[in-house]
């Protein structure tokens, strides 16, 4: 995540038209949360404090204000939404490493940290590249889904799934990594599958894979059916979120975007995140991981199916017209 951050940040804030005391300020402000905030809360985990949830809550705080970087306009904006992704990435980073201190031996840490330098180098390569591909205005993106990754090491229920089936962890987080290379893909190409679909068509084949994907992976683990599985990714989060942030967008009056936009991101990265971390422990103790995964297949048919009667209706309200863009959206090419 600092990979992304650190040679990426000062140049996308100067594009933003951000003088040079304040990219000073908010680079500040993005390593604050390290000095007046972690600290307090590594003394509640060490009282007992829940560790995982922990860490899953502030790294989803994290993943919405990066989202929100590239849609906020001001240095004060840019600031605060700055100050809560350093909250949520400088909380996690010294917890993880108090808990991987614990299980080393002396003089471990040296060749284990070795690999989080090398990490650093990787990321600012690839973040680099997409950089110059897209342009710095992808920076945001960039920085939610290397938080995203970073997220998924908190959240072991397919993990758990795939090492009772007898996988390595070397290869669970090969199918890890290969769902989010699937998404950045996804975004990278978002523009030009909405000019071809529209977005409610966009946002309805999405919805449709869905459960195929999750059918795919409560159906007894194989190498093809897995890699498609993730692959999958690319329609079940890139472009439902692609889709459905620009019809956000599109949909309301130009003076209530942005309190719209937020409440997108507080039902979705927020509510979702939270509800679905929450019912996926039950039903994994419950019905195992095929029974789970075909919940999540069932629960995915009838938002497909809710979805039907909407997108008629906001078709009708276009006059029938494709929901391709119509200068009130943002380009996601």
């Amino acid at each position: 995540m600092l990979g992304v951050t650190l040679p990426l940040l000062g140049p996308y804030l100067e594009d933003r038209g951000v003088a040079a005391l304040g990219v000073g300020l908010i680079t500040a402000l993005f390593s604050l949360p390290k000095l007046v905030y972690a600290p307090v809360l590594g003394a509640r985990v060490d009282r007992g404090l829940w560790f995982r949830g922990v860490l899953t809550l502030h790294l989803v705080v994290s993943i919405v204000a990066a989202a929100a970087v590239g849609r906020l306009d001001g240095a004060w904006a840019l600031g605060v939404a700055l100050f809560l992704v350093g909250l949520g990435h400088g909380t996690v980073l010294p917890l993880v490493e108090a808990t991987v201190l614990e299980r080393l031996p002396p003089g471990g840490y040296g060749p284990l940290r070795l690999w989080g330098s090398l990490g650093f180098v990787a990321a600012a390569a690839a973040a680099a590249t997409l950089v110059a591909q897209g342009g710095i205005e992808g920076f945001p993106l960039v920085l939610a889904a290397s938080l995203v990754l970073l997220a998924l090491t908190c959240l072991p229920f397919f993990s758990i799934h795939l090492r009772a089936a007898g996988y390595s962890g070397p290869v669970i987080s090969g199918l890890w990594s290969l769902a989010v290379v699937a998404e950045l893909v996804a975004f990278m190409s978002g523009g030009f599958l909405e000019r071809r679909l529209g977005r409610r068509r966009l946002l309805g084949l999405a919805l449709l894979v869905s459960p195929l994907r999750w059918l795919l992976l409560a159906l007894p683990p194989s190498w093809a059916g897995l890699v498609a599985a993730q692959l999958g990714h690319a329609a079940t989060f890139a472009l439902v979120h692609l889709a459905g942030i620009q019809l956000v967008q599109a949909g309301v009056p130009a003076g209530a975007v942005r309190r719209a936009q937020a409440l997108y991101s507080g039902l979705t990265f927020g509510l979702g995140v939270v509800a679905g971390s929450a019912l996926a422990g039950p039903l994994y103790g419950k019905l195992g991981g095929a029974g789970a995964f075909r919940a999540a297949a069932l629960l995915s048919c009838v938002l497909f199916v809710a979805w039907l009667p909407l997108a008629r209706r906001l078709a009708r309200q276009r006059g029938g017209e494709p929901d391709r863009g119509d200068g009130r959206g943002v380009s996601a090419g």
